[in-house]
């Protein structure tokens, strides 16, 4: 298949990987053509745009949110698309990115690609099934992601280095030249319009027999700048040939090497690669043509040294870059004294990393353990009482709790059915003023923490629950389980939503939670160029699951912490001393100092039950996902863990539920413990004081207890399968049992 135009120049990428740190807003990609292609940020994806267009007119006529909600909803579903129906994630979004303004999450579409001509199967897609329906006008491309080409720097056979928008401008030279034949989206992918090679005649996609001129494409260079803060730029090689030729002495490590000027006013830069040499930087040649810059024998000029250079970032963000512009939009870059600039490759690991959250859908009323109606009223009020905030008709909220709110408000605004309160209606107006008058949000709060414990609260409190999206069981447990566990549930149905809340570069952005203040490693980057409180949507995926749950027994798990006291001391002593926040890894290192040994005692536990799902029931791990609840926080204490498969919007068959069985749950777990007692690397695993990155496991490698990277919420570290099965101190076996 020959991708000939704009319309085919397409790259398929599964949606779930979308928002990822495979392909999320800012990640360079690599395309099946062997191009580099950088994610835009998602204000320049089309239907993320419309929405959040459409939103803010109905925000221009409504002032009630709940009705702002249901508006973009019918209007969102018009176009095909589906809301993500997930209120307590956009609560915490709104906290955690600032984002007051967000109305509502937008599952990404799924757009497949055609095999013979690369362009999507549009004609019978359920989106545009949709907008014929509704009468709506779209097209394909509106539902797709855009890119844009990164690096900027192209060469063609013969060498000639330019960037693209030069080809563009040569091409368009050429288009003239052929009447009419040739046009602008023939450009794609990037060919040399000096170049003909062929012509042919074919169908198109409409079955029409068109007449084909077949150019050379052109070759991508794949060395580009990446900075701490997350910029990202592209190597000015005319400037790069006037650093080596005539400032190198003086600025050794290229610091000033984008404020110089280039090698001429007009470079005509030749880009060539010597087949004498061994492969290198110091094989690859780069000279001017009209300058003679790097040409002469005595002065050539190759990029040995060039993983040296450490230009100041000049803060360049081109993931915003508007899809017809040439520029790209700049800010000041706050770089520390100690932090530059470095060099990389295109498919280098350190050139992106995703911060992604999942979120488990639990209903507000489970969530916060508050009845439905208070909750919708509590939201109403916040939300009209601001609305009066910076106004004449500005109160205490006492005074304006007083004034306002009444049968009528609570029937009317509220939208509460009276008739159906299963308390008196004084009842409800006098939890909803404790609630509104003393609802304040707590600064030092840990958001990710308390997001984790509405879910443990959920589950622990709730024998049942048969709310849509969230179904789940306890099981019976048998008197040798209830003496571990305190409670073990079967998760029927779940939903889990993922959203992406920036990115990094260089090294990945640590969440550090230290004395209960949350604190951050570095900057990072945000996936959306639209000011914060002008954007009402943000891009989610959505996926249905089942899973198994898993309460600790505490009183059993202080017991044998307290009897084994002082072997478990001695054991993990090096990871009970509070680690230095300054160096890469800090934050797992903080995590495991702040949970204790029960953090090592329940992720060993979740690696053993999703190996033995995969042998006794054939799960691989790569479908399966921990969630792990591990807390020594007094006010919120948590010792559980969530193991789910939610791969696909069809969710799973059951497979997964049928093993919390209490006769099969109770055999997996046995036989869990039994193959953890053994390991192909024994006895150095068995007896290991440290493996794994920056040696934060055990008794643990890839033969007895790591699963797939997708699997872990920890990347593999924090594990030792000996306090599960050590003959002496294990929880399960030893004295414990």
């Amino acid at each position: 298949m020959k991708i000939l135009n704009q319309a085919q120049y397409n790259q398929g990428i599964g949606k779930f990987k979308l928002l990822s740190s495979n392909a999320g807003v800012g990640s360079i990609i690599t395309t099946k053509l062997g191009s580099y292609a950088l994610i835009l940020d998602i204000n320049k994806w089309k239907f993320i745009e419309w929405a959040n267009r459409k939103i803010s007119l109905i925000r221009e006529n409504e002032s009630d949110n709940q009705k702002i909600y249901n508006q973009a909803q019918k209007e969102i579903n018009n176009r095909g698309l589906l809301i993500v129906d997930d209120k307590r994630f956009v609560e915490f979004l709104k906290i955690e990115k600032e984002l007051e303004s967000l109305v509502c999450l937008i599952d990404i579409p799924h757009m497949s690609l055609n095999e013979s001509f690369n362009t999507p199967n549009w004609k019978n897609h359920p989106i545009k099934t949709a907008l014929d329906r509704n009468e709506e006008e779209g097209k394909s491309s509106d539902y797709m992601i855009n890119a844009t080409h990164f690096p900027k720097w192209f060469t063609n056979r013969k060498g000639h280095l330019k960037k693209i928008n030069e080809w563009k401008d040569i091409w368009k030279k050429e288009c003239q030249k052929q009447g009419g034949i040739l046009k602008d989206f023939h450009f794609s992918p990037p060919r040399d319009g000096n170049d003909f090679r062929s012509e042919f005649y074919a169908k198109n996609i409409e079955g029409t027999l068109v007449k084909n001129k077949v150019y050379q494409t052109l070759n991508q260079t794949n060395i580009l700048l990446i900075c701490p803060n997350g910029h990202l730029s592209d190597i000015p090689w005319s400037k790069y040939l006037n650093w080596k030729l005539n400032h190198r002495n003086e600025d050794p490590e290229a610091k000033d090497l984008l404020s110089y000027d280039g090698c001429c006013t007009k470079p005509e830069l030749i880009w060539t690669e010597s087949k004498n040499k061994s492969e290198g930087y110091g094989s690859i040649y780069i000279h001017c043509n009209n300058c003679g810059s790097g040409k002469d024998k005595a002065f050539k000029v190759n990029l040995e040294g060039i993983n040296s250079i450490k230009p100041k970032c000049k803060g360049e963000k081109p993931w915003e870059q508007e899809l017809d512009s040439c520029s790209i939009p700049n800010e000041i870059c706050n770089l520390k004294p100690e932090e530059v600039m470095r060099t990389a490759l295109v498919t280098a690991n350190n050139v992106y990393y995703a911060s992604g959250f999942s979120s488990l859908y639990i209903p507000m009323h489970l969530a916060e353990n508050k009845s439905k109606e208070l909750i919708d009223a509590l939201i109403v009020c916040n939300d009209k009482f601001n609305r009066t905030l910076g106004t004449k008709f500005e109160k205490t909220k006492e005074q304006w709790f007083n004034k306002n709110v009444d049968e009528e408000f609570l029937e009317i605004d509220c939208g509460i059915n009276i008739s159906n309160l299963s308390f008196s209606i004084d009842e409800l107006i006098s939890k909803l003023g404790i609630e509104f008058n003393n609802d304040c949000t707590d600064n030092n709060i840990d958001n990710f923490e308390n997001y984790r414990w509405q879910e443990y609260h959920c589950f622990t409190q709730n024998p049942s629950n048969e709310d849509e999206g969230l179904k789940f069981t306890d099981i019976e447990l048998s008197k040798e389980l209830s003496s571990y566990f305190s409670k073990v549930q079967q998760i029927e149905e779940l939903k889990v939503t993922q959203v992406q809340l920036d990115f990094t570069r260089v090294q990945p952005r640590d969440r550090i939670v230290r004395n209960g203040t949350v604190e951050y490693s570095k900057e990072a980057k945000n996936i959306f160029s639209e000011e914060a409180d002008k954007l009402f949507i943000l891009p989610a995926n959505e996926s249905l699951g089942e899973g198994l749950f898993f309460q600790f027994n505490q009183e059993k798990m202080d017991n044998w912490i307290n009897s084994n006291e002082k072997i478990l001391s001695e054991r993990f002593k090096r990871f009970m001393q509070e680690p230095n926040i300054d160096i890469q890894g800090a934050a797992t290192m903080r995590k495991i100092y702040n949970n204790g040994i029960k953090h090592f005692l329940i992720h060993s536990f979740s690696h053993m039950i999703m190996r033995e799902l995969e042998f006794s029931c054939g799960y691989p791990t790569a479908s399966l996902k921990e969630r792990l609840y591990i807390s020594n926080n007094s006010e919120k204490q948590m010792s559980g863990v969530l193991i789910y498969t939610a791969e696909g919007s069809e969710g799973s068959m059951g497979g997964l539920v049928s093993q919390g069985e209490p006769e099969r749950i109770s055999i997996i777990i046995k036989k869990g413990l039994e193959r953890m007692e053994n390991c192909s690397s024994d006895p150095l695993c068995w007896e290991s004081e440290g493996q794994g990155i920056f040696d934060l496991n055990l008794a643990s490698c890839f033969s007895c207890s790591l699963v797939s990277e997708t699997a872990c919420e920890e990347m593999n570290l924090g594990l030792d399968r000996r306090v599960l099965v050590d003959e002496e101190f294990g929880y399960f076996m030893g004295k414990n049992k």
